[in-house]
This record gives structure tokens, sequence and C-alpha cells, in this order.
């Protein structure tokens, strides 16, 4: 069963977050409002173009997630319902991840690459009412009573025709729903707070020194909850241009792409490091 992740002041030595606070808003929020033009989110497919395939400012970023937000309150979901989401790797799956919280529901961010198996028991055990399905897999596998979208129906949710405000949440109010690998056991989900993106903030000086000049670039795919905190939620909290490529993943490609993108900062998992060395062998300063 999912359990609550439980941020107490014990554990955090920061400044507290506001009791009303909503992790889109905070995250995207004052960043549309201070940096309304500039490029939020770029999309890399191919490693060979000139321009991204997407490019996203915190304007239309904002407007996008809040029409998303009244697009899930429309279909009739509740506060705190919660949305499992298995999308592919396109940025469709971002923006109903932040859309979710941003109107007070729960993203439940998972692979595309579930088998039927493991996708069946989150939902249940997750108690999810909806799920956003990539457009390869079964809708048979969905058991009676869970709403389904398709990935072309978030895509229309995007340009919905009402745009909902941040929702009035409370800091400890649930934002997404995390499941642990059942390296040992069963899944557990861990549930985490809105309060969570202020709870990052201690990395900001700590590990990268993030600001809003840097350029991020992210290797993992946006169903990470790595790319999700350390490539969107926090690059886009501090006002700085989240850079994501989403397409096949070559380790000798890295140092070459962060240049043409002008990345500041690059993250990855140490694997990643390793196989860069050992196949890129970048120049100094590339990464």
């Amino acid at each position: 069963g999912w359990t609550e992740n439980h941020m107490t002041a014990q554990h955090f030595t920061g400044a507290p977050p506001p009791a009303r606070f909503n992790m889109a808003a905070y995250a995207i929020g004052r960043a549309a409002a201070a940096f309304p033009d500039k490029p939020a989110l770029l999309v890399v497919a191919d490693p060979a173009a000139r321009a991204p395939s997407e490019t996203w400012t915190f304007a239309a970023l904002e407007d996008a997630v809040l029409r998303v937000a009244a697009a899930l309150a429309d279909l009739g979901l509740k506060r705190g319902d919660r949305i499992l989401i298995r999308l592919e790797n396109t940025s469709a799956y971002a923006l109903l991840f932040f859309g979710a919280i941003a109107g007070g529901f729960t993203a439940l961010p998972a692979s595309s690459q579930l088998t039927a198996r493991e996708a069946a028991f989150l939902l249940e055990d997750s108690g999810a009412t909806t799920v956003a399905l990539a457009d390869h897999l079964p809708l048979t596998e969905i058991p009676a009573g869970v709403r389904v979208l398709a990935a072309d129906e978030i895509t229309r949710m995007i340009r919905h025709p009402r745009r909902a405000t941040y929702a009035d949440t409370a800091a400890g109010d649930p934002a997404f729903l995390i499941y642990t690998s059942g390296t040992t056991s069963k899944p557990k989900g861990v549930l985490h707070a809105q309060r969570s993106a202020w709870g990052r903030r201690p990395m900001y000086d700590g590990w990268y020194g993030i600001s809003a000049s840097d350029r991020m670039m992210h290797a993992g795919a946006f169903n990470w909850t790595y790319t999700l905190g350390v490539g969107l939620t926090d690059p886009w909290a501090n006002g700085a241009t989240s850079i994501v490529y989403t397409g096949e993943k070559d380790p000798a490609l890295w140092p070459r792409l962060s240049a043409q993108r002008e990345a500041t900062l690059f993250a990855g998992v140490p694997s990643l490091y390793r196989q860069i060395l050992k196949y890129a062998r970048p120049d100094a300063g590339s990464l």
C-alpha cells in the first residue's frame, strides 16, 4: 500500500514553506510572472537538427499547464483524485504531471514499459481513478470504472478552451505519488506533499548552485522522478531553462549535445558518466 511522506521541521533546516502552497505555482507560476518570454523548456528529438523540436516559454508553459488542469476538472475529477501517467517520452508527459498538480489532483508518474501485471498493481493499490495511456498499450487491461485518457486527448487538453487558476492547496496536501521499485518486496507508494518541491531548496546552493542564468540538460526521460525533479522542477523554480533530449540515448552524443544547446549544467546517473568517459571521450569543458 501507499504511505504518506512525512517531512517535518526536525528533518528540514531551511525556512518552512508557506501554509498555502502549490508545487506547480511555485515551480512555474513565479517564473512565468518574472520571465514570461524566456525559454523554460527545450525538447530536442534530433541531435542533428539546428533548432529544438519544441520551445516552450514560461508563459506558454504556464498556459498549457493551467489548461490541462481545467480540462481535468471539466472531466469531473475531484481534488486529490489520482492520475496514473503511462505516456511515451514526450512533453505531454511533463505537462500532464504539472497540470494535475496545478489543479490539486495527484499525479502518479510511471513508465509506459511496465508489464500488464505491474500496471494493474499500481492501479489497484493507488486507487487511481484515471490513467493516461500511450497509444501502444491495450485498453483491455484497464479495470472497469477507471477513466482512460489517450495520448491525443492530452494534446487536446493543452489547448482546452478554459484556463484554470492554481489550486489553493495547503503545503501538506498531496501533489504526486511515487512507487518504489519493489526490489525486495511489492512496490510501495510514497505520497509526496506539495511542499516537497520547497524541500528541494537546500540543493540549489548546496549541490549545483543553480540560478536563472543556467541551462540545465537532463539525460533522463520524462517519467523519471529524477528528471521531473532535477531536470524540470528545480530549474523552473529558479527561472532557468530546462533541456530534455527525447531521441535515442547514445552516450557519445551528450558532450556534443550539451555544447550545441549551450547547457551550463548536466545531470545524469553515475553509470551514464562512466559510459560517456568510455565512449565519448569528452573534451575539457564540454560537460
